[in-house]
């Protein structure tokens, strides 16, 4: 049976932990580079999170799991003038075709926005990306990513990336319904 359920945003707790290590976001014949993701994703040790390193999920206090995940940051050795990446970013399977990739990332360049405006770090994100993942490459370019070609560290992947305004705000969680399936 349909409900309507309230989605939010939040950093990471120790709480998130067990969820993590059930988060599936793809079936066994995904690609490689989606197996990837989700492996790692079950592997987090939260309690080990590096400084720099920033993890938000999407949750709904009705269901249990989560709904989706994007790990961001920045190098804290590097100074301010290093800017942000986004490490991964995945919806779980279930939830797949309701934009929430769109949300989440949406919600993770507020924060990086407000954190640019407080801490005065650079303005600048990039992420890299399989080009063979269509998904990733149109939610970036929907959000104002731009590809700046072939990583030459890791030429299976692009470097897509975007310079944004810094903005202080307090709004740096999402709240919106959405019909969830039992």
């Amino acid at each position: 049976m349909a409900q309507i359920a309230i989605i939010s945003s939040r950093e990471c707790e120790l709480s998130d932990q067990t969820s993590l290590r059930r988060f599936v976001c793809c079936d066994e014949t995904a690609p490689e580079y989606a197996l990837d993701v989700q492996r790692y994703i079950r592997d987090i040790k939260i309690k080990k999170t590096p400084v720099g390193i920033h993890r938000m999920v999407l949750y709904s206090e009705a269901y249990a799991g989560v709904f989706g995940f994007c790990e961001y940051g920045y190098d804290e050795a590097a100074g301010l003038e290093s800017g942000y990446a986004i490490s991964f970013i995945a919806t779980a399977q279930r939830m797949r075709g309701r934009h929430l990739g769109r949300f989440l990332l949406d919600c993770v360049l507020r924060w990086m926005a407000n954190d640019a405006a407080v801490s005065g770090r650079n303005p600048y994100v990039m992420t890299q990306i399989d080009r063979r993942n269509d998904v990733s490459v149109s939610l970036f370019r929907d959000l104002g990513f731009e590809n700046e070609g072939q990583d030459l560290h890791d030429p299976e992947y692009d470097i897509w990336s975007k310079e944004f305004k810094p903005r202080a705000t307090n709004l740096l969680q999402l709240y919106f319904p959405m019909i969830v399936d039992d």
